[in-house]
């Protein structure tokens, strides 16, 4: 019996994540992984059992390395540290999403969206996943009375969408400009700002006592 291993795992990923972004999804097939790994279509089925879930735990894992470390800041920080932690959050999402090989996944998954489950699949893994995380941590502030009471997670969409508004044309329509760090760290330092005061605690209303 074969033992699957995750250091076998980890390089079949590297490998594919060459491939899809050489060929698109439609054009990688297993057999082509599978020779560049170095074994048979049976081993690598033994480890996915599609091109899809293949592709999804490509992405999947390079949005872990990518944003582990910001998710963590943001999910650690507390009532003084909201501000610098969602911006160093944005930060590294700007940094995420605008890379070629991002941008490349998102145009695969729109192209293929239609044909199969892949989308709703890879929402569900990323944006999702990542919305969640930003959800909960809003909620906590909302509960410690920093920030207004509303829907934590419509609040989460609310701060995606002025983070990477920097970025979208990039993202769909293979806008040529990159992203510099300058840049980087204005469009989200420009998103906490927006975000924060439109979602600052309201004031309390003179003439009423607090109660008790």
């Amino acid at each position: 019996m074969k033992i699957r291993t995750e250091a076998r795992r980890d390089a079949i990923l590297q490998i594919a994540a060459a491939v899809f972004l050489e060929k698109g999804f439609e054009r990688a097939s297993m057999a082509e992984i599978a020779q560049k790994v170095g074994g048979s279509k049976a081993t690598l089925y033994g480890y996915f059992p599609s091109k899809e879930a293949l592709f999804l735990a490509v992405a999947e894992a390079e949005g872990q390395k990518q944003m582990a470390a910001a998710g963590s800041e943001l999910v650690a920080s507390g009532p003084t540290a909201l501000a610098p932690a969602l911006t160093r959050f944005a930060e590294a999402l700007l940094r995420f999403l605008g890379a070629e090989t991002t941008c490349a996944s998102h145009r695969m998954v729109i192209a293929e969206a239609g044909r199969s489950d892949i989308g709703k699949l890879f929402y569900e893994i990323g944006p999702k996943h990542g919305l969640d995380l930003i959800a909960d941590v809003l909620a906590g502030a909302m509960a410690r009375k920093e920030l207004r009471q509303t829907e934590p997670f419509v609040a989460a969409q609310h701060f995606v969408a002025l983070t990477t508004s920097a970025i979208q044309f990039r993202l769909f329509l293979r806008a040529p400009e990159d992203l510099t760090e300058e840049r980087v760290a204005a469009s989200a330092e420009c998103a906490v700002d927006v975000f924060l005061r439109a979602y600052a605690a309201d004031p309390p209303r003179p003439g009423r006592s607090t109660p008790r």
